[in-house]
């Protein structure tokens, strides 16, 4: 009889670029939450909308 394959596991599966990109994008969010202001997050959040919106109807 052949060995029994077993699923990989989930970390296996994931490229490791994206993983490191995935937790430096984690750690910038956590730090710019405890430093940055209510204000700057909204003209952030407004930037965010205007570029999805210019991707989603205009391109």
């Amino acid at each position: 009889m052949g060995r029994r394959r077993y699923p990989h596991y989930f970390w296996r599966r994931i490229d490791k670029k994206i993983l490191g990109l995935i937790l430096l994008t984690i750690g910038f969010a956590i730090i710019a939450v405890i430093f940055l202001p209510y204000s700057v997050w909204m003209v952030l959040f407004g930037l965010a909308l205007i570029y999805a919106g210019y991707k989603l109807f205009i391109c």
